[in-house]
């Protein structure tokens, strides 16, 4: 229909390859019922691995979104479920990397749900949180990977009463710092983003977006493996 494959501006929606191309970035963003590979693929990687994957995958998708399919109100509501969804299989999960890889499909629910809202302060809210979850997960991931090597243990019920902050100090102060952040707690870097895309949830009028990514926010901090 354009006759180029630049993604020069946002894509006229309607039409098989729109939604066919918007699929593709739904996939790579681990939007439900398309994440199953993600909470697969992490925990398999190593600990380095992990922190790389974090910053490049889902991200790239994000970014593609922003560009092309800003305000396509199905990714409002589709970000929002997601962040409730990765939060509940979260609270279910007992393998501390698949726990933080199920916060991740959550957190880029964030991102997603801004570029579905569509509005400067949303879509600013989306890249911000992008690029301050890069930095919270990687400190997640390097917290998990810290226990592991140290204890050979991934459980968490096998964790317990371990007495881990004796042994690792400095690996939980960084981890919770990650904890913090990935929990929107004022004065850490994902409050901030993280209020950007609710406060243009509840700007817009779009309320069951709006209460969904505030519950999810509180999901958050009670099962991020602390």
């Amino acid at each position: 229909q354009t006759g180029s494959i630049a993604f020069s501006g946002p894509l006229v929606h309607g039409g098989l390859g729109f939604w066919l191309i918007l699929i593709g970035f739904i996939l790579n963003a681990a939007v439900p019922p398309l994440h199953p590979w993600l909470p697969d693929a992490y925990p398999r990687a190593s600990v380095t691995g992990a922190i790389f994957l974090t910053a490049y995958t889902t991200k790239s998708a994000v970014y593609t979104l922003l560009r092309a399919f800003p305000g396509v109100e199905l990714l409002a509501y589709m970000g929002a479920i997601m962040t409730v969804y990765g939060v509940v299989w979260a609270i279910m999960e007992n393998d501390i990397r698949r726990l933080l890889a199920y916060h991740i499909v959550s957190q880029v629910g964030y991102m997603v749900g801004g570029v579905g809202i569509g509005t400067a302060l949303s879509m600013n809210g989306s890249a911000a949180h992008a690029f301050c979850h890069i930095l919270y997960k990687a400190l997640l991931f390097m917290g998990a990977g810290a226990v592991i090597y140290s204890t050979g243990m991934r459980k968490m019920s096998d964790l317990t009463g371990r007495d881990l902050y004796k042994k690792i100090p400095h690996s939980l102060i960084y981890y919770m710092v990650g904890a913090f952040s990935i929990s929107a707690v004022p004065l850490f870097n994902g409050f901030i983003s993280k209020t950007m895309i609710v406060a243009a949830a509840e700007e817009s009028h779009m309320l069951p977006v709006f209460f969904l990514m505030s519950t999810a926010s509180i999901g958050t901090w009670l099962c991020v493996g602390l």
